[in-house]
C-alpha cells in the first residue's frame, strides 16, 4: 500500500498489535479491528517508490537501441538499471526507518518492517521486464521464468513478514513462571 502505512504499523507495533486503520484499511476512528495478514501483505509494497522506479525503468527500456546488423549487441544500460535499483533499495530502507522514527519519536529499530518493504521492492523490481537481471537472461524461457520465480519468492517471503507484523514488537510468548512447590514437598513431609 505505502511506506506511509507501513511506518504507522511500525510505530504502533511498539505498543500493540496493528489494526486495520493503522494499515489504511479502515477509518482511524472506527472500532479497532486487528489487521489481517492480507492487509499487512499489501501494506509492505512501497508504492511511493515503485511507481517512479517503474517509470524510470520503462524509459530505460525505451532508450535501448534495437539490435541491427551493424550493432548486434547494443548497450543494455545495465549500470543504469543497477543504479536505479540501488536508489529504490536504499530509499525504501531509509524512508521506512525515518517514517517510523518520526511517528514513534524513536523506539525500536523497525527491522521487520524494513525487511518486508525491501522484499516487496526487490520482488517488484526484479519481476519487471527492465529489471537489472534482464540483460543476463538469455532465451525466452529464462526471460519468462526468472521474473515469475522471483515474484513468487517475494510473495512467499512477504507473506512470512506480514504474518509476523500482526503481533506487537517483542511479543514473545511469556515464559512459564516457576510455581511454588506444594507445602508437603517443600517441608519434606
Amino acid at each position: 500500500m505505502s511506506i506511509g502505512a507501513l511506518t504507522t504499523i511500525a510505530a504502533v507495533r511498539d505498543e500493540r498489535a496493528p489494526a486495520k486503520g493503522d494499515a489504511g484499511k479502515a477509518k482511524q476512528d472506527s472500532p479497532r479491528v486487528p489487521a489481517s495478514m492480507t492487509d499487512l501483505l499489501v501494506t509492505q509494497v512501497p508504492t511511493e517508490l515503485v511507481a517512479p522506479y517503474t517509470a524510470v525503468t520503462a524509459g530505460m527500456v525505451g532508450a535501448i537501441t534495437k539490435v541491427t546488423k551493424t550493432n548486434p549487441h547494443p548497450d543494455q544500460l545495465t549500470s543504469w538499471r543497477w543504479i536505479a535499483f540501488a536508489i529504490l533499495f536504499i530509499g525504501t530502507a531509509g524512508l521506512t526507518w525515518e517514517g517510523k522514527v518520526r511517528k514513534a519519536h524513536g523506539g525500536a529499530f523497525p527491522l521487520l518492517e524494513i525487511t518486508g518493504a525491501l522484499i516487496a521492492a526487490t520482488g517488484w523490481a526484479f519481476a519487471l521486464p527492465a529489471s537489472p537481471v534482464s540483460p543476463y537472461l538469455h532465451g525466452t524461457a529464462a526471460q519468462t521464468a526468472t521474473p515469475l520465480l522471483i515474484a513468487f519468492a517475494a510473495i512467499v517471503a512477504s507473506s512470512i513478514t506480514a504474518g509476523a507484523l500482526q503481533s506487537p514488537r517483542n511479543s514473545a510468548p511469556d515464559a512459564p513462571q516457576p510455581t511454588a512447590a506444594p507445602a508437603h514437598v517443600a517441608t519434606g513431609g
